[in-house]
């Protein structure tokens, strides 16, 4: 080594001890080594289709997360974002049941990373049922109209998904919502899948997942009750009044039958040789297309009266000629002293 090299080891020596002791420096003071803040780590589960098709899935319906925390050099784990940490579990190869599932991270940059190793995770077996259909109505229809019979189709459909799922499905519903209306409602709606507590159920699938509804909006009409009796009084009797109770009803039906009604006819009776007050039901009998709101029927009520007989006697001062013309006069001569007048009538 020449003389020239050996005078320049010392300061070569010396500035890489300088370098050494400013990293360091740097390293422990400027950016030290940190350990994060525990993140909540979505899992995304590998092969959930190919464990449908072999008839399990996760049981629940919660998302599933892991605690991770990270550590390193303060820059690079500042530059460790949370979209960045990927979690993943495969589910491939295990059954129904409670399964301990191993987990993987990854994070970018040169990190480390501490995490739970597994997952504990339920699976349960795919079923199949069929749920009632339920259309529910909210609102209400225009005033002086009501809601005819409501029709739908289908009135069941299959649900399918996890068994605890598919179980606490009570019914499958659609709504539909009146707002004045007086039309009938012809239209196809959403199914969802309610609980017992009204809440929809998530993470099953419907076999049909609409509704076909047909809801008529019928008028109402309050006419006049006709009766349709044959009634005569027996001997010594008179018939006083036939009259019904109500003598009005309130029908329903579509617009175009209802508007050409004004009355609803009682079925037609025959009743003869009356001689005491009668009360009896009669049906009302509707033309097609209508129907009784409150009632079919009406209360038929016919009274009778005894016929009396009654003399009255008429001196003949107090017969009253009228009319008499003119230059004539009325010779009273002939005219019993007294006349005895009967009179035949109900007693009343």
């Amino acid at each position: 080594m020449s003389k020239i090299n050996r005078n320049n080891l010392m300061p070569k020596i010396l500035s890489v001890l300088f370098a050494l002791t400013i990293w360091v420096y740097v390293m422990s003071e400027i950016n030290p080594k940190i350990i994060g803040d525990p993140q909540n780590i979505p899992i995304e589960f590998l092969n959930v289709q190919e464990m449908r098709q072999m008839g399990l899935v996760i049981k629940g319906e919660a998302e599933h997360t892991i605690k991770v925390r990270i550590s390193g050099r303060r820059d690079e784990v500042q530059n460790v974002t949370r979209d960045q940490i990927k979690a993943t579990a495969d589910l491939l190869g295990f059954r129904a049941g409670i399964n301990n599932i191993p987990v993987e991270v990854t994070v970018p940059g040169d990190v480390e990373i501490d995490f739970p190793r597994y997952v504990r995770i339920e699976l349960e077996d795919i079923i199949s049922k069929q749920k009632p259909v339920k259309v529910a109505i909210e609102g209400t229809p225009r005033g002086g109209y009501t809601l005819g019979k409501l029709e739908y189709e289908p009135t069941v459909v299959w649900v399918e998904g996890a068994e605890s799922l598919v179980n606490s499905v009570d019914v499958v519903e659609a709504k539909v919502k009146l707002s004045e209306e007086a039309q009938n409602i012809t239209t196809v709606l959403p199914l969802r899948p309610i609980n017992s507590r009204g809440e929809e159920v998530p993470n099953v699938k419907l076999q049909i997942s609409e509704v076909n509804v047909n809801l008529p909006i019928d008028q109402l009409k309050t006419v006049d009750i006709n009766p349709i009796i044959e009634a005569t009084a027996g001997e010594g009797y008179e018939i006083n009044s036939i009259t019904v109770r109500p003598n009005t009803v309130t029908i329903r039906g579509q617009q175009e039958i209802i508007n050409g009604i004004d009355s609803i006819d009682t079925e037609a009776i025959t009743i003869q040789d009356i001689t005491k007050n009668i009360e009896r039901q009669i049906k009302l009998v509707f033309p097609e297309g209508a129907v009784g709101v409150d009632t079919k029927e009406a209360t038929l009520l016919i009274t009778v009266e005894p016929l009396v007989e009654k003399s009255f006697d008429i001196t003949r001062g107090d017969i009253e000629f009228k009319n008499i013309g003119t230059g004539l006069r009325v010779d009273k001569s002939e005219i019993p002293e007294l006349l005895q007048v009967k009179i035949l009538a109900r007693e009343t």
